[in-house]
């Protein structure tokens, strides 16, 4: 029995009425309409928002007997009928493992109304980051994956399968800045719509790119991308730019068709920054304990 094909809900990542491409690079800045704001989204029978402009937090009215699935220490606030509970998916054997390797913990949180009406419930992510929903068959192309950067999942409403994508090009695994496993997302065959929430640092943006186009990238900063882009690798430049220049002897390259997610701040150059900046002031001289 085929597929049944189930129309899902786009959700507006990017306000067109703004002026967030004035260079024409096609990189879309992540700015919500100001509607996102008000108006709640609906998945699975839940409702969902996101609220602020940044270090957002996701809100979501659950109906009683639904489960929403997070990772360990995103949660804000809840309803008293919000029910905790967690699944160790390091034995849940392949499919469990496949998580692992993705980069999620071993544990799965669950947060299920146990109430008779709907119950909210309010996550938010573990390091200063922005929420970025993305629908299966609305945002991402029916049929498609996205292929995260490890640790990238928040949470999730729906049907959803979190798995691994492995790397099998030791050019890319090794020079790319993606690693040999990332994090596979798609909808669960022949299951209801689903969605997931991805956190993300610093500004947002997006690119859909054209059949055969390429850009160059900072493999740090790639935070998604569809599983029709292919990933690649060129040369930095001369030996001493490679040396010199910042950004090591390769730069990422991405071809499409499909859509790309940038991030500017990702958690590992955060934690750079904020490191250095608290030895700097340490190696500063001032020793008075202020």
């Amino acid at each position: 029995m085929g597929e049944v094909e189930i129309s899902v809900e786009a959700i507006p990542l990017v306000d067109d009425n703004a002026k967030v491409d004035p260079m024409n690079t096609g990189f879309k800045w992540y700015l919500p309409k100001e509607t996102s704001f008000e108006d709640s989204h609906q998945m699975d029978g839940s409702k969902w928002t996101i609220s602020g402009h940044d270090m957002q937090v996701l809100s979501a009215s659950v109906p009683a007997g639904n489960t929403i699935s997070t990772e360990v220490g995103t949660l804000l606030f809840a309803h008293p009928s919000m029910k905790t509970e967690v699944d160790l998916t390091l034995f849940q054997g392949a499919a469990g493992c496949q998580r692992i390797c993705g980069g999620e913990s071993c544990v799965k949180v669950n947060m299920t109304n146990e109430g008779t009406s709907d119950a909210y419930v309010g996550l938010t992510p573990n390091f200063p980051a922005k929420v970025i929903p993305l629908v299966f068959g609305g945002d991402v192309k029916p049929g498609s994956s996205v292929i995260a950067k490890p640790g990238a999942l928040m949470a999730q409403l729906g049907d959803v399968d979190v798995g691994c994508n492995i790397d099998s090009n030791p050019l890319t695994c090794c020079c790319a800045g993606l690693g040999l496993c990332r994090q596979k997302l798609n909808r669960t065959s022949g299951g209801n719509p689903g969605m997931v929430f991805l956190n993300a640092g610093g500004t947002i943006v997006m690119k859909d790119l054209g059949v055969d186009e390429t850009v160059t990238v900072d493999g740090g900063s790639v935070l998604a991308y569809e599983d029709t882009v292919q990933l690649g690798v060129v040369y930095a430049g001369r030996c001493f730019t490679c040396c010199f220049g910042g950004e090591g002897f390769f730069n990422t390259t991405m071809k499409g068709p499909g859509k790309i997610y940038m991030q500017s701040m990702n958690i590992y150059r955060y934690a750079n920054a904020v490191t250095t900046t608290v030895v700097e002031e340490r190696g500063g001289g001032d020793d008075s304990g202020d």
